[in-house]
């Protein structure tokens, strides 16, 4: 990640302070006469102040210090003191430079050597703060700029850092990333949401119903509550959040849909909701899936039903006739058999699936082009074909090859 330079002493300051007020420029120790809150001085004591100051932004750390000591007590003079404290790194300079700043609360350079210690110490919640009072005092000033880059970098650089680290497989290092975003800015509603859409793609809805519970009722999250009833089989609960969306929100009425269907088929006889939990989906069961999903199968016109003498005694006989009837699966007319308790594999049922769709006038799925790659937009089928996959690919409305 990329830092902001912190304390450069590199930089020759070479203009006369009298002649023409320094701005610190970004990384350098703020010129302690410059900007709004800096005390007027008498010649003397102001010459005492720059050239200790210049010392300082020259390296000579030592002469700087002799060169104060002279000076008379004084804000800006006590500034000057405490950059170089925190020049020589004194473990006590950034709480001094804080009690100074709340003494001195107008002091535009004392806030931005705050600034300037906080990220040097790593407290980027300080540093910020501290950057923003001085864009409040000095809005004129070069600096005036920092609060909104340290922000960048520390908040909206971690979002896009951690979304790189979703790409690449890693995330529970994405939501440690996005929590020390959200730490400096807790108010990011939309950084608490990814962090619990990371969760659940992670299968802890316990803990992405605990991150929803800090954002209240806002209608992302209502929806995201609502995929996870859908995942916990909560027909009812998701219905009942889905419904409490906004009217024209994104997904609402696919989702009420897609619920409503779910809890209907929980009413379904039980072979049918045997094969909806079926890891090894056979044939007959497909068929029950197929028509139990989509119930308007039913009633659409078809071919002539071929003799099968081997679903006699299935209980979801009428469901294959159905399939057998429109083309979606297949019977052996010679031999006047449809195998239903062979086993189907991915491939068979998602042509089955497909052909339902098309003659239903629904689009296509987007099938997944592997089993691990599983994204919001596409489906994916084991072999053995799963029941649960089978009619969520029945069920999505949202999925289509011209997506």
């Amino acid at each position: 990640m990329r830092k902001l330079p912190v304390l450069l002493f590199a930089v020759v300051l070479s203009a006369a302070v009298a002649a023409t007020p320094l701005i610190a420029q970004d990384g350098e120790i703020p010129n302690p006469l410059a900007g709004p809150g800096a005390e007027s001085l008498k010649r003397s004591q102001e010459k005492k102040v720059a050239r200790a100051w210049r010392e300082l932004t020259n390296g000579d750390v030592e002469e700087s210090a002799k060169r104060i000591s002279r000076a008379r007590p004084g804000a800006a003079a006590d500034l000057v003191r405490l950059q170089i404290l925190l020049a020589q790194e004194n473990a006590e300079a950034s709480a001094r430079l804080e009690s100074f700043c709340n003494d001195h609360p107008g002091y535009a350079a004392a806030w931005l050597t705050l600034s300037l210690a906080a990220e040097k110490d790593g407290n980027e919640a300080l540093a910020i703060e501290a950057a923003r009072r001085v864009s409040s005092l000095w809005p004129s000033s070069p600096m005036a700029g920092r609060a909104d880059d340290l922000y960048t970098l520390w908040v909206n650089g971690r979002i896009t850092d951690a979304e790189d680290l979703l790409e690449r497989g890693l995330p529970d290092e994405a939501i440690t990333t996005l929590k020390a975003a959200l730490a400096l800015d807790p108010e990011r509603d939309d950084i608490v949401l990814e962090i619990a859409e990371i969760l659940v793609g992670m299968d802890d809805l316990e803990g992405a119903e605990a991150v929803l519970a800090e954002i209240g009722g806002r209608p992302d999250a209502i929806f995201l509550l609502g995929r996870i009833a859908e995942i916990r089989r909560r027909w009812q609960s998701a219905m009942e959040l889905y419904t409490s969306l906004p009217k024209g929100f994104p997904g609402r009425e696919e989702s009420i849909s897609r619920a409503q269907t779910r809890w209907r088929l929980t009413l379904l006889p039980a072979y049918a909701r045997v094969a909806m939990d079926s890891k090894e989906l056979t044939r007959s069961q497909l068929a029950v899936l197929l028509v139990s999903s989509q119930p308007r199968l039913k009633t659409l016109p078809g071919g002539d039903v071929p003799v099968m003498s081997d679903i006699v005694d299935e209980p979801g006989q009428r469901d294959i006739i159905t399939v057998v009837r429109l083309g979606i699966m297949r019977a052996d007319r010679r031999g006047h058999v449809f195998r239903p308790n062979e086993i189907v594999d991915a491939q068979t049922a998602a042509k089955a699936v497909d052909r339902t769709r098309i003659l239903l006038g629904l689009p296509p799925c987007r099938w997944c082009p592997d089993l691990n790659v599983v994204g919001s937009d596409c489906h994916s089928i084991p072999s053995p074909a799963d029941g649960d996959a089978v009619v969520r690919a029945m069920l999505d409305s949202t999925t289509g090859a011209d997506q």
